[in-house]
């Protein structure tokens, strides 16, 4: 089954985990530090999805769509194979410029 899905730099940063977080410029030593601006923890696509606090308008919705067919916290490699449309949804919600 073939599914057409538009790629925005933000999705394909989140989806291979290469870019737009704190942790990954971090690695490379473009970013300071890799703590999250909520101060929660390393900026991470796994802290971005399941727990920043900033983002838990965002994340309740995610969270409901997913409930729906499934159960929260659904893995990564669930959220992009029975909810992709949910999840890229979720990830054009984040303000990368903000965090």
């Amino acid at each position: 089954m073939k599914k057409k899905i538009i790629i925005t730099q933000n999705v394909a940063a989140m989806l291979t985990g290469h870019g737009r977080t704190r942790a990954y410029l971090h690695r490379f030593k473009i970013s300071d530090n890799a703590q999250c601006i909520c101060c929660q923890g390393d900026q991470t696509v796994e802290h971005l999805i399941y727990d920043c606090i900033l983002l838990e308008t965002q994340r309740s919705t995610l969270r409901m769509n997913v409930t729906k067919n499934g159960q929260w916290p659904a893995d990564k490699h669930e959220l992009i194979t029975k909810h992709q449309k949910h999840l890229i949804d979720y990830i054009e919600s984040i303000d990368f410029d903000k965090l």
